[in-house]
């Protein structure tokens, strides 16, 4: 190559190094400018578009991979460390709560004094707003516990029955009539259920005087017999019996004699019934539908029997438990033969 054309070249290669180097200075002096020219390039240039960007991705590949990976690996990375931070701000909560309660434990009188004084400069300060703020925080407190102060009020009144009792007739003599009002009011929401109820109460209280059996079915205990009879009924299920003990209570606590022979006869008889329905249908035999029983006569057989069974253990649990004694049946009177009357044509007799 001549002197003259590589000098050519090399000027060439110059201008386009200054040409390029404005062009750069003009792009950083108008940025909007050149965006602005890109867009409308791009919106006049679709499919040029997509084959430039489809050759970079294919360029590329390995790039865009590593910069997804590294992206869900931060994003794991941050779920994991707001995880781990929750974790660790309930953990501080816990310790904090665990070392409250050990130093309440070991310094309870220097706590309770400690609050004490508290509330006495409160009251010093605000007497009207130190009454309202501990009116609101036992409201609160009763509000949480409904039911645990239900419970305490019902023990409390079980095992006091006399007091609750001076207590209710107080009550009811200084609010008689807002009383009777709810009594009213709930008696006339529901009529039929009131009635109902009624007309269910007085059937089973005249049973259960029929039967000998004492009207009130629950009796009440003091909290100290109750806790009395859990424990017996405690001790009596879970601790281990011997032979002896067992065969006793089989012996105490087993079905009558009297209702299982009646059991067996019924068997009995079922099965002898069976056999005779059976044998009939081997040899050929029909009864007539009068003398055979049908299925529903059968079912009302079984139940009547059932019935019986059932009425016969009830008599035996009455006369077990009856502490009064039974009412006697109650006789027609038999009236005694009547004498002849005359007839009221003479000549002839009756």
């Amino acid at each position: 190559m001549d002197e003259p054309q590589s000098r050519g070249k090399q000027g060439d290669g110059a201008r386009r190094e200054s040409l390029r180097a404005a062009r750069k200075r003009w792009r950083d002096a108008n940025p909007e400018k050149v965006r602005a020219a890109r867009l409308r390039w791009n919106a006049a240039n679709p499919e040029k578009v997509r084959e430039i960007r489809q050759r970079w991705v294919e360029t590329h590949r390995e790039e865009i991979n590593t910069a997804q990976r590294e992206r869900e690996l931060r994003k794991r990375d941050a779920v994991l460390g707001d995880r781990r931070a929750e974790q660790l701000r309930e953990e501080r909560k816990e310790a904090k709560r665990q070392y409250a309660r050990a130093w309440y434990a070991a310094n309870k009188p220097l706590h309770q004094e400690i609050q004490r004084r508290y509330r006495e400069r409160q009251r010093a300060e605000n007497p009207e707003e130190f009454r309202a703020r501990l009116r609101a925080a036992n409201q609160r407190w009763r509000d949480s516990h409904r039911e645990q102060i239900r419970q305490h009020q019902r023990d409390k009144d079980r095992d006091a029955p006399a007091t609750k009792r001076e207590n209710a007739a107080r009550y009811y003599a200084a609010h008689a009539d807002e009383v009777k009002q709810r009594k009213r009011e709930k008696y006339w929401a529901d009529h039929e259920k009131s009635l109902a109820d009624q007309r269910q109460y007085r059937a089973r209280e005249k049973w259960r005087r029929a039967n000998g059996l004492p009207p009130q079915r629950l009796h009440r205990v003091t909290g100290t017999e109750r806790k009395t009879n859990l424990a017996a009924a405690d001790a009596f299920f879970t601790r281990a019996r011997t032979g002896d003990e067992i065969t006793r209570l089989r012996g105490e606590l087993g079905t009558p004699r009297y209702l299982i022979e009646q059991f067996e006869r019924a068997n009995a008889r079922d099965r002898a019934a069976a056999h005779y329905a059976e044998s009939l249908t081997r040899v050929g035999g029909r009864l007539d539908q009068q003398v055979r029983p049908t299925r529903a006569e059968r079912n009302a057989m079984a139940r009547a029997d059932d019935e019986a069974r059932m009425d016969a253990v009830a008599a035996a649990i009455n006369d077990r438990l009856r502490t009064q004694p039974k009412a006697p049946a109650r006789s027609m009177p038999v009236a005694g033969p009547q004498p002849p009357t005359a007839s009221a044509q003479p000549g002839r007799s009756r």
